[in-house]
């Protein structure tokens, strides 16, 4: 009996001294609940888009404890005089997330920015065709009825034309 004790303490004492090792390769988030997924577009609840936040950029993002908006994903905009078009600049060399099993195989750019708009804002994109969703934020803020369409003006540039 005393054996095992020991044993176990030593094994524990073990795994202990390896948890700062096993812990930096793991992203460790506190909630009050789990989220039911980590699409932020999906989900409307803040334990859903605080567990997604570490994962995703934003093209802009607002100060911290503020309201003005600094560049993120993309480096600067432009506004039209009529407040209709805006045009977003990106940020080049941007990389995706990796691990063993998914290598990307190229760099954040315009085309990621078409998707991820044009598969809200139309309800025929192949997205929602494989993947039947609604987006409740998105159309809760009149996104949809707001952005007339989305462009690639060039591979780091997205023009968002409004109605």
């Amino acid at each position: 009996m005393r054996h095992t004790t020991r044993l176990s303490a030593l094994l524990a004492l073990g795994l202990i001294s390896q948890s700062p090792a096993l812990l930096a390769n793991n992203l460790v988030f506190c909630s009050e609940g789990s989220p039911a997924g980590f699409d932020t577009a999906q989900y409307t609840s803040a334990t859903d888009n605080d567990a997604a936040e570490p994962i995703y950029n934003r093209l802009v993002e607002f100060e911290r404890g503020g309201t003005a908006v600094h560049p993120a994903l993309a480096t600067r905009w432009e506004v039209s005089d009529d407040g209709l078009r805006y045009t977003f600049h990106l940020r080049e060399g941007v990389k995706f997330h990796s691990n063993k099993a998914f290598t990307p195989s190229r760099d954040f750019n315009a085309d990621d920015v078409l998707f991820t708009f044009n598969r809200m804002l139309d309800k025929n994109h192949p997205f929602r065709q494989a993947y039947p969703t609604e987006f409740p934020y998105f159309i809760s803020m009149g996104l949809d009825k707001n952005i007339a369409r989305v462009e690639k003006a060039d591979p780091l540039t997205v023009i968002f034309t409004l109605n």
